[in-house]
């Protein structure tokens, strides 16, 4: 039987409606819940819906702490179309600015990443140090009552968890720490993961909305099927994972490894794990747009973000356990490195696959009605996180 909710699943389809079956579809208990509306993730209307109440209000990870280790060392991100600049202070904060010159708001620093002592303007030269404060502007003693003081790069919220980092163009945003605190205290928070050392870092354009990469990441029902050259290698049962708490915060599911030692087991060294979470996996997603898988020896994030309705990019990173690292040769590190990223290639390459397809196969008007795998709860709960932040008010 066709799902009438999905007939106006367009581009078109106007945000009143896209609401109306957002709201629906988050109204039934998960066990006889349906996927979530089609139309939530074609409708261009949604989509400048989505960017005003989640991207312009919530926390995005932009990168690890790590990154940013020293003083002047900065990275360079985009939320929701705005440009972001992250750096490390002298006093060892981070602070976070939106990155466009105080005079005609020219993109102030280009490379994604690197270290600086001060940020100069390409366009007139107008300098700032690393608080963001106007150090030097050229010529600008002809302006009678100019005051550097009262120009300077505009700060955003920025807040440091569990070795991620994050920013909010909110201007009162609320505390991710204390959000996030259940999941810490009771779940990845064993794992220490802000010692993980960061190894690589990437970005990628896929041809599909921003919520399908989300979609896919969030369960793993897909893996033995999907992931026959990567993950589906740790032959982890189905029966054997678990699915998290409710949270309009969080979602995560969770599977211990087969053994004891190998891929996916603690180190030797390792004295943060106990018990089974010694071989434990953990897969989660930060709403609305990080993901991260994290196990005793690895630690894989992707920050999403997206460029229009059937377009996202996706900034993802790998973290390694230092005794881990400590094991490698400075010989063996570059191939080392280069065969790790062949491999997280090879899993991006099979799972693009996936989620282009799960767009354009909901750009069809004619849908049925869909249903959940029962390891696919935290489908459910994004689903119920978005209508919470698109629907009210």
């Amino acid at each position: 039987m066709d799902n009438k909710n999905n007939h106006c699943g367009h581009t078109d389809a106007p945000l009143s409606e896209v609401l109306r079956l957002l709201r629906s579809a988050t109204s039934e208990a998960f066990e006889t819940a349906h996927p979530i509306p089609a139309a939530v993730n074609h409708s261009r209307a949604f989509h400048t819906h989505e960017r005003e109440r989640v991207f312009l209000q919530e926390w995005i990870c932009v990168g690890r702490a790590d990154e940013v280790a020293e003083a002047g060392d900065y990275l360079t991100h985009e939320v929701a179309g705005v440009p972001v600049l992250v750096v490390r202070q002298v006093d060892g904060s981070v602070q976070g600015f939106v990155n466009a010159c105080a005079h005609r708001f020219a993109c102030v620093v280009s490379e994604v990443k690197g270290q600086a002592k001060r940020f100069v303007c390409p366009y007139h030269a107008w300098t700032y140090d690393l608080s963001g404060a106007l150090i030097r502007a050229p010529f600008m003693e002809m302006k009678d009552g100019f005051d550097p003081a009262e120009h300077h790069l505009r700060r955003i919220a920025t807040e440091i968890w569990e070795g991620f980092l994050y920013v909010s163009l909110s201007e009162t945003p609320k505390s991710l720490a204390k959000a996030l605190e259940p999941f810490r205290a009771g779940v990845v928070g064993r794992y220490d993961m802000g010692c993980y050392r960061t190894v690589m870092r990437e970005t990628m354009t896929w041809g599909a909305n921003w919520k399908n990469l989300i979609e896919n990441f969030t369960e793993s029902y897909h893996v033995p099927m999907a992931h026959k050259k990567t993950f589906a290698k740790h032959k982890k049962p189905l029966d054997v994972y678990v699915c998290g708490e409710d949270s309009l915060h969080y979602g995560y599911h969770r599977a211990p490894q087969p053994s004891e030692t190998g891929g996916g087991a603690a180190h030797p060294d390792n004295d943060r794990l106990e018990g089974e979470w010694r071989r434990m996996m953990v897969d989660f997603c930060i709403f609305p747009c990080q993901l991260v898988t994290v196990m005793p020896d690895f630690l894989w994030y992707i920050s999403v973000q997206p460029s229009g309705v059937g377009q996202f990019q996706a900034t993802w990173g790998v973290a390694i356990p230092p005794e881990v690292l400590d094991d490698i040769l400075p010989e063996e590190y570059d191939r080392w490195l280069s065969d790790l990223r062949d491999y997280m290639n090879v899993a991006n390459d099979e799972d693009k696959l996936l989620v282009e397809a799960l767009f354009k196969g909901t750009s069809s008007p004619f849908l049925p009605e869909g249903t959940f795998h029962p390891i696919e709860r935290n489908l459910w709960q994004f689903t119920r996180y978005l209508a919470a932040k698109c629907c009210g008010g």
